[in-house]
């Protein structure tokens, strides 16, 4: 009797182990939306990126004084034939970073905008604490995650008709205490392509990722 008594305490205390390790390795849930799902259909998407252990200190990066507005390179929107009407070199909210909107005009008069922001936070969890934010306050649909940036990277797509057919694409990337964003939107009669997007918010994305310096 006492053997039984003693094996399923055994028993009751695995069980309430195995509980506690599963809150600590899941994830703040905290009533967020979910993580996005990966979509495997896009060319641009691949598998998630694994976590990584904490980056040292010379590895960290500073996105201070970048001056964005000037070195974005606009090459990869040559063939939607935009023209910058004008720029904000506004720094990111509340946070050491550097950022650029572009606002633009298309041939035929429509509203097109580029957003380049590249923040460069205390360490690596506020970063990730940064990056899993913008995943849950947009309201745009995640696209799955992209493969060959940083140590986690995702796309977001959103249609909408404001009195002209808007597609808008946003991309944005973790490594280190490092995050970059690029949001690309663009109006016409007729909704571009996400895909033509995508590749444009990603070329820029890597350009603008790499040309941060280490602190």
């Amino acid at each position: 009797m006492v053997n039984s008594v003693e094996a399923r305490s055994r028993r009751k205390a695995l069980v309430v182990g195995l509980l506690v390790t599963l809150a600590a390795t899941g994830g703040c849930d905290d009533g967020g939306s979910a993580r996005p799902r990966a979509v495997t259909t896009s060319p641009i998407v691949g598998a998630p990126a694994t976590s990584s252990p904490p980056p040292a200190v010379d590895s960290l990066y500073d996105a201070t004084n970048l001056d964005l507005c000037r070195r974005t390179d606009l090459a990869p929107l040559a063939d939607l034939s935009v023209k910058v009407a004008r720029t904000d070199p506004k720094p990111p909210l509340a946070r050491q970073g550097s950022s650029c909107l572009f606002a633009m005009r298309t041939a035929d008069d429509h509203q097109a905008n580029l957003l380049v922001e590249a923040s460069s936070l205390t360490s690596a969890e506020e970063a990730g604490r940064l990056y899993t934010a913008t995943q849950q306050v947009t309201a745009m649909t995640a696209d799955g995650f992209l493969a060959d940036v940083g140590e986690e990277a995702e796309g977001f797509v959103k249609r909408s008709d404001p009195g002209f057919k808007y597609t808008e694409y946003m991309v944005h990337a973790r490594g280190a205490n490092l995050v970059v964003k690029v949001w690309l939107a663009v109006g016409g009669d007729s909704y571009l392509s996400k895909q033509v997007l995508a590749a444009k918010a990603l070329a820029i994305l890597k350009a603008t990722y790499t040309a941060v310096p280490h602190a």
